[in-house]
């Protein structure tokens, strides 16, 4: 605003908390490597849709590492959970994340089996 040929910037006072917490580098790494087992998925369940069902022994294999990266991920997280003077965002989106993906992974392969 301007008043009288000045500007007069007005600030509001807002109620920053100053900590020593920084972000959870186990926690970011999890939340990707869930991240990445959820593309991995995603790209073996478009190439198995286009090849009608016949998936080669490579997109077994990638669905397989795909499952250890998802069960991986899941244990970071929760040794994420436990870090003290670290914020908990990433790390719950990775428990949440890596419990998804393994749970489907698995649910996949027991009706896999069952078939």
């Amino acid at each position: 605003m301007c008043r009288k040929g000045r500007t007069v910037a007005r600030r509001r006072r807002r109620g920053y908390k100053f900590t020593e917490k920084t972000q959870s580098k186990r926690g970011l790494a999890a939340f990707i490597l869930a991240g990445a087992s959820i593309a991995v998925f995603c790209a073996v369940v478009m190439n198995s849709y286009h090849n009608r069902g016949a998936g080669s022994m490579y997109l077994g294999s990638a669905g397989v590492s795909s499952f250890i990266l998802g069960l991986l991920a899941f244990v970071l997280a929760v040794k994420s959970l436990k870090e003290e003077n670290s914020f908990k965002l990433f790390p719950y989106l990775a428990v949440v994340s890596s419990f998804l993906i393994t749970g489907i992974w698995a649910a996949l392969y027991v009706v896999g089996f069952m078939l």
